[in-house]
């Protein structure tokens, strides 16, 4: 989980300059150098140097900045739900379990490299696009929203995007083929790491502020709140802050989910150092006071850590009036008291346990391994899944930018630590 190698190519591209970032696509000469990745074993949440390598460092991903609409809005996870994203790779079982579960609550499902049908999984979609991991609430299409006329995707910098160029072309390619505009962000966001209220509040981790290092934690901030149109932000520490995060993410779903405006639910354990970081955040939303004027209800399930690996419940997806939860063997008595914290928080939902614990060990659970579409409005929803156009010959170089000297440089000496 903790490899230097990757720490010190993370901090030295956070230490750059945001106009790296920025600036129109250039056409690429040549497909960007890739091992194969083996899909059937999926990659973890954090870099694998055995399987992985940074691409050709004479290009880096690109993608234009561009300004919002004023009336852009990212809907809370409780809000309506569309679709369901999954990127297929690997967990075969799991990732069925979560398309039938998101089609009985009335989303359609959208399988990114998925097979051509899933038994008992209505409105489903294979898109036959490639990827690199299984991890879709990270690299898009998070940030997708409706405005009063208009959807669009808000497309961050993926934290792994030098490494897995296929996953981070990902927006791009879903915002193309729905023929919804994306909106370049200059900013390393996985999508794991936030969470939005209704009335405009974004909930993060400090992570989010240590990828960007280059900026101060108030341009940060104005960044996010341009672009995703937020209005507060609250950050919390993570297990491990400000080093490596022991979960291998430190994503804020890992230890946290918002179940409506003022209820909140946190896993409580007494594993250190989630036991500290855990407890400071139920202690933030105690005695306060939530934008709907109600005072936070704080909910609490059970966490733990087994062979370096944090289980937890909060790692959930919610479509319509549904909880899609993680289930855990041997963890029948636990699963129960997160069933029922669910049920307390949001009173009348359904919760459909699936089974987690082949992607858990490697950083992630179901939040994790899916991204939510709300309903669009009616010119893009009647359009029908059945339109989508899927490029032919999708290659990710489409969205590469030629490489500064600074980076090239930086990435040198990563390699030599």
């Amino acid at each position: 989980m903790k490899k230097k190698f990757l720490f010190s190519v993370l901090l030295s591209l956070a230490m750059l300059p945001a106009a790296v970032f920025a600036g129109n696509v250039a056409e690429a000469k040549s497909a960007p150098e890739q091992i194969n990745i083996d899909l059937s074993n999926p990659l973890p949440n954090w870099v694998d140097a055995s399987r992985e390598k940074e691409q050709d460092i004479s290009r880096v991903r690109g993608v234009p900045a561009a300004v919002t609409p004023a009336d852009f809005r990212i809907p809370a996870e409780y809000e309506p739900v569309g679709a369901v994203v999954l990127g297929w790779a690997g967990y075969s079982q799991m990732l069925s379990g979560i398309a039938r579960a998101a089609s009985d609550a009335g989303a359609h499902v959208w399988a990114i490299g998925g097979p051509s049908s899933v038994s008992g999984v209505s409105n489903y979609l294979s898109l036959p696009l490639r990827i690199d991991s299984v991890w879709v609430r990270d690299y898009g299409p998070f940030g997708i929203a409706s405005g009063s006329k208009t959807p669009g995707i808000v497309d961050a910098v993926y934290r792994h995007y030098q490494y897995r160029v296929y996953d981070d072309a990902i927006p791009q390619q879903l915002g193309r083929m729905k023929g919804i505009n994306v909106y370049g962000m200059n900013i390393i966001l996985d999508g794991g790491n936030l969470m939005v209220d209704s009335y405009g509040n974004l909930f993060m981790t400090n992570r989010t502020y240590l990828w960007n290092r280059h900026l101060s934690r108030e341009q940060v901030d104005n960044a996010l709140k341009t672009a995703l149109r937020v209005k507060k932000i609250i950050s919390f520490d993570y297990a491990g802050y400000p080093g490596e995060p022991e979960d291998g993410t430190g994503h804020i779903d890992m230890f946290m989910k918002l179940l409506n405006d003022h209820t909140v639910l946190i896993a409580k354990t007494d594993d250190e150092p989630y036991k500290s970081n855990n407890e400071k955040a139920i202690k933030y939303f105690q005695n306060r006071m939530a934008p709907d004027g109600q005072p936070y209800k704080v909910i609490t399930s059970k966490g733990w850590v087994s062979e370096r690996a944090w289980y937890t419940f909060t790692n959930s997806l919610i479509v319509n009036n549904t909880v899609v939860m993680p289930s855990y063997r041997g963890r029948q008595a636990e699963e129960q008291e997160a069933i029922a914290a669910y049920k307390a928080g949001m009173p009348g939902v359904k919760v459909v346990p699936v089974n987690s614990d082949s992607s858990i060990v490697s950083g992630g659970s179901i939040h994790c391994v899916t991204q939510t579409i709300p309903v669009l409005p009616k010119e893009v929803k009647n359009s029908g899944n059945s339109d989508i156009v899927v490029p032919v010959n999708f290659s990710p170089e489409e969205y590469t930018l030629p490489a500064s000297p600074i980076l090239k440089h930086l990435i040198k000496l990563a390699e030599h630590n």
